[in-house]
């Protein structure tokens, strides 16, 4: 359990990406990353970051590209995995005695997969939330539904570009205040 609930981290990634199936030998890694810090006291966010990461287990595709803009020469002069998580942990220290939040569960099981692939720690605490169930139950759906149809039942348009990591994390801090903050609070 997180033990800390002054702010939680709204994370998302984008990842390597086929049309199809991976080609041989490649396997789906993240390649960017994109982190709210939200403060639950003010309803504010205190700190934003992201980060571009070089693959090292795939090359990015065409179809990644036309998804994530994200093009193969953009990531080769970055930092791996393992040294995004070291940056990250730098620049968010406690990161693990908070709650982080994710729409979905795909972040939270692809950085694990990742981390362990990698032999590094988990770079989060035990406690996540995934609001893309939270989102359904709130209002009423019969189904989940994406970030970009949650951003519309909320009347919201969508911040910047879809499938980049930070953007999107932005996009899910919108959806978050939704369901945890108060009317007065998300004017």
């Amino acid at each position: 359990m997180a033990r800390k609930l002054d702010r939680v981290y709204i994370i998302d990634i984008e990842a390597t990406c086929w049309k199809e199936k991976p080609p041989d030998a490649q396997i789906s890694e993240i390649i960017q990353v994109g982190i709210v810090e939200f403060d639950l006291l003010s309803g504010s966010i205190s700190s934003k970051a992201g980060y571009n990461i070089r693959p090292q287990y795939s090359k990015v595709s065409e179809f990644c590209t036309e998804l994530t803009g994200i093009t193969p020469e953009e990531l080769e002069g970055e930092k791996n995995f393992s040294q995004v998580c070291d940056m990250i942990k730098e620049r968010f220290p406690h990161l693990k005695n908070y709650t982080w939040v994710s729409y979905g569960d795909y972040d939270r099981k692809h950085f694990k997969k990742m981390s362990e692939l990698h032999q590094i720690p988990y770079p989060f605490g035990r406690t996540h939330i995934n609001i893309k169930n939270l989102f359904a139950l709130k209002w009423g759906l019969k189904k989940k539904v994406g970030m970009r149809k949650a951003l519309n039942i909320l009347d919201r348009k969508l911040v910047g570009q879809h499938h980049n990591a930070l953007d999107d994390a932005l996009n899910i801090t919108a959806i978050f205040k939704a369901c945890f903050m108060s009317k007065k609070d998300l004017q």
